[in-house]
């Protein structure tokens, strides 16, 4: 029987600010893998030296796998002076910092939209399409993540941003549900092929974020299908839900892992 605790995953700021604190919640829970986003409240790479080499060295006292950053890249406007800072500045300064951790992942967002029938800009593939390669010069993995902010909403949009690209998804049902779509399986069957991990929250219109099994996306469907196609990446919980994010992090973990274990 496959153990699933090997396959599951967290953002470790969705535990706790202290990526040691987080990570002994988490390892409690059978996690063993953690994506990076933000560390003592600040986000990746915009860190303190002593929050980096906390995870440094509490991934190496507990045997964690570090599986990627994800540092809020061109989730604004199409803004020329930020773009630039993003350029000269804050991707140099991620490269440096995953070396240092030896991650090998970047998820990498397509810039905020106006509204929701705005039509994908031929200017995001340029600015795209540059830290990409930049990315793969330095031996990193480019993801695209949908988000109800940006172009690349649904996953239908996801994955028409990601092939142009050339690159490989982190698909969020919930941030495709919160954006107007059916996720699954609508939303999941555009974007199938491209899927490389998957985040692990629930949503609905009246409340927001809730856990996997409150909301309106089919995510007991979801998982099934992820196994029934071979799904190869980590199942990674995200709950955003901030009041108790202990709370969350344990209830979430243990209906993900339920449904894993399903028949």
């Amino acid at each position: 029987m496959t153990d699933w605790t090997d396959r599951l995953a967290i953002v470790s700021d969705e535990i706790d600010d202290s990526f040691a604190e987080a990570a002994r919640l988490g390892r409690s829970l059978g996690i063993r893998a953690y994506e990076l986003r933000a560390l003592a409240g600040r986000r990746f790479p915009d860190v303190t030296e002593r929050a980096l080499q906390e995870v440094a060295d509490t991934a190496a006292d507990l045997d964690l796998e570090l599986i990627g950053v994800s540092p809020g890249f061109f989730k604004g406007p199409l803004d020329a002076a930020d773009i630039a800072e993003t350029f000269e500045t804050r991707l140099p300064t991620a490269f440096r910092l995953m070396q240092r951790l030896e991650i090998r992942r970047m998820t990498l967002f397509s810039f905020r939209r106006e509204s929701r029938s705005e039509a994908i800009p031929a200017a995001i593939y340029d600015h795209l399409g540059r830290a990409i390669d930049l990315c793969a010069r330095e031996g990193i993995e480019v993801l695209l993540e949908n988000v109800s902010s940006i172009y690349a909403d649904t996953g239908a949009n996801l994955a028409t941003i990601a092939r142009t690209l050339g690159v490989k998804v982190a698909w969020d049902p919930a941030n495709a549900a919160a954006s107007g779509e059916t996720a699954y399986p609508a939303g999941y069957d555009a974007a199938r092929d491209l899927i490389a991990h998957v985040h692990f929250k629930n949503w609905t219109a009246e409340a927001g974020w809730v856990a996997i099994n409150d909301g309106v996306v089919d995510l007991a469907g979801q998982v099934a299908a992820l196994k029934a196609a071979n799904y190869g990446g980590y199942y990674c919980l995200e709950p955003h839900q901030w009041p108790d994010r202990r709370k969350a992090a344990r209830q979430n973990a243990a209906q993900l892992l339920s449904l894993l274990r399903a028949k």
